[in-house]
């Protein structure tokens, strides 16, 4: 099993997954992922040859990284010594 990402999705009815661990992406149809998936959704997933063969949406994963994203922001929106003068 591999931890893929949701990125985006594509005009030709395409979600756009990244699999770091292999660096590599894949281009599957939506209508093979979970319905409640989203940009930004993590997966497990099998991979076979060059095919992605099962998906499992990581909620755990999923919602760690929305959180940290959110405290990232947090933080940069709480600087208040910024070099950058405001117009």
């Amino acid at each position: 099993m591999y931890s893929a990402y949701l990125d985006r999705f594509t005009d030709n009815e395409k979600a756009l997954l990244l699999v770091e661990e292999l660096q590599k992406e894949f281009h599957v149809d939506i209508s093979t992922i979970p319905s409640s998936s989203a940009p930004g959704t993590w997966f497990l997933v099998e991979i076979q040859g060059d095919e992605i063969t099962s998906f499992q949406i990581d909620e755990g994963k999923t919602a760690e990284m929305k959180q940290e994203v959110n405290d990232r922001l947090h933080r940069l929106k709480s600087k208040k010594n910024s070099r950058f003068k405001r117009s």
